[in-house]
């Protein structure tokens, strides 16, 4: 009699697991948001918010700020959901072609905001460029399907932009290069290799 009940006792738990189970499979089927919170958390990738960049320019310096980036590329720039810094670190320069190794996803706001202030100050100051054309750096931004790549020489003071809207370019500040500051720091203590 012992026997018997122990074995009835152990099916009936075996029954009531199945069952468990089976009810946990079909809460699964019906509502697959359940299983992910049960599951590891993936890091999603959040884009990022809009930004204002405060830049005081004089009349001189929005005009060539404007002609140099145009309203259309500072949107994206602005309002950019991804946005990196590239850098060519520890190669041996070639020229025009600029081959990155180094980059570096803006995660917050802040960091986007600061490097667009101070990219537009340098970038607003006129076209004293040299004919070295050497360039290390490079901001990329996107939103909404619309890509804003900004290649970067700090040496001899030109950028080039190439954009949904248009090509463009530019020249930077000979002296307190301000933007340049924060990418290399930026690349410094963030860069990661690019494979």
């Amino acid at each position: 009699m012992r026997k018997s009940l122990i074995l009835f006792f152990g099916y009936f738990v075996l029954i009531s697991c199945s069952k468990v189970e089976m009810s946990s499979n079909k809460t699964a089927e019906m509502n697959p948001n359940k299983i992910a919170s049960v599951s590891p958390k993936v890091e999603a990738n959040v884009p990022l918010k809009p930004v204002t960049p405060k830049v005081k320019l004089n009349t001189r310096q929005k005009k060539y700020l404007n002609e140099s980036l145009p309203p259309q590329v500072r949107g994206i720039l602005e309002k950019a959901e991804n946005f990196e810094v590239l850098a060519e670190v520890d190669n041996k320069p070639d020229g025009l072609d600029f081959n990155p190794n180094r980059i570096v996803k803006i995660t917050d706001e802040n960091t986007k905001k600061e490097i667009l202030e101070n990219f537009y100050h340098d970038a607003s100051d006129g076209f004293y460029a040299s004919a070295c054309y050497i360039p290390h750096h490079s901001i990329r931004a996107n939103y909404q399907g619309n890509t804003v790549e900004i290649e970067i020489c700090f040496q001899c003071h030109l950028f080039y932009v190439e954009s949904s809207f248009g090509k463009f370019e530019g020249g930077i500040v000979r002296e307190n290069q301000k933007s340049e500051d924060i990418l290399n720091r930026l690349i410094q203590n963030q860069g990661v290799e690019l494979k």
